[in-house]
């Protein structure tokens, strides 16, 4: 059985007032961000749609006037693609969306490269007594990076948070990488010579002293191919975006050992099966059984050697782990318009 899921195409904003549709996982802070290239003006879309009672009132489907910010396109086929993807099954968690913007935002990789952060978090919950401080930081709290006015930096600017955690090895070529989770988003509140200021506005993992400080990346569009793919493509899981789970549930993120430079783009779809086996039937007869599917998975975002992919199926009791092989079942094309 399948399931039909609306995927939100960011488009760029003109220079007539216009209606934005509002996807899943949106907010006013994003779309303040997304259209006037700062988060501080979410109280000016606010006002300008009466019928929204409140910022966390915003629901899927919902038009909102942005103020400035250009026709979006409201109407089907304009600012929608409609995309088949298998039903998730056996998950307490299947009211989350699927593909949602934060969910790619928030993906996390694997690198073989390095990584040079900006700056760190160099102090947690600053807004609190020393003696009262917790270790970690929650939405709302307020943290200190040492990245501060000397380097450029400037109040309302925003940064990604990641987190780096453990090396991992690409069974294909041996190499070694290394696991970055995105711990949060934050903006820049006010700034010293060294040092800024900051507003944890999201978070995926509580916030610690030390984690790294990079740009702010947001994502593009994705497109789903229907159509299945001829070829035998494989590729390993070499983590997952949860250090605590041991297996991979519907919606949960894991990171594959392929990516750009293997010609893999958002959208492109896995899937992981159990392998058939050899048994004798009464007639005295070896056959090989059918492997059988048991999860599928669409890549969110891409690095040069790796990617980070979405569970959107659990189809048996067996789950994804750490080392399992995927296959190449859709390949992303992009429709034409």
């Amino acid at each position: 059985m399948k399931i039909a899921v609306l995927l939100m195409v960011t488009v760029a904003a003109s220079s007539i007032a216009g209606d934005y549709v509002v996807g899943f996982g949106d907010t006013l802070w994003e779309l303040s961000l997304n259209f006037y290239g700062t988060p501080l003006r979410w109280e000016e879309i606010l006002a300008a749609n009466p019928h929204v009672r409140g910022p966390r009132y915003l629901y899927p489907g919902m038009v909102l006037n942005i103020p400035g910010a250009g026709y979006i396109g409201a109407q089907s086929g304009s600012g929608f693609y409609s995309a088949s993807v298998p039903t998730a099954v056996g998950s307490g968690r299947a009211s989350e969306p699927i593909l949602s913007r934060l969910q790619r935002e928030g993906a996390g990789m694997v690198s073989f490269d390095t990584v040079t952060p900006l700056a760190t978090v160099v102090q947690v919950n600053t807004e609190e007594e020393r003696e009262r401080r917790f270790a970690t930081a929650l939405p709302g709290d307020i943290l200190e990076i040492d990245y501060g006015s000397s380097q450029g930096v400037e109040v309302g600017q925003v940064f990604h948070l990641i987190r780096e955690g453990e090396w991992v090895t690409d069974p294909f070529s041996g190499d070694r990488g290394r696991v970055y989770r995105v711990a949060g988003v934050c903006r820049v509140l006010e700034t010293t010579h060294a040092t800024s200021i900051v507003k944890l506005e999201h978070a995926y993992l509580g916030v610690r002293e030390g984690d790294f400080v990079v740009p702010y990346s947001s994502v593009g569009e994705v497109y789903i191919n229907n159509e299945p793919v001829a070829g035998n493509t494989a590729v390993h899981v070499l983590a997952l975006k949860n250090p605590d789970n041991r297996s991979a549930y519907a919606f949960d993120v894991v990171y594959i050992n392929a990516g750009s430079e293997a010609r893999f783009s958002p959208g492109d779809v896995f899937s992981a099966y159990t392998y058939g086996e050899q048994v004798e039937t009464r007639g005295g007869e070896i056959i090989v059984t059918a492997d059988i599917p048991i999860a599928d998975l669409v890549i969110l975002t891409t690095e040069r050697r790796s990617a980070a992919a979405l569970v959107v199926s659990n189809r048996a009791s067996r789950l994804i782990t750490a080392g399992d092989r995927l296959y190449l079942v859709r390949s992303q094309v992009a429709p034409t318009r």
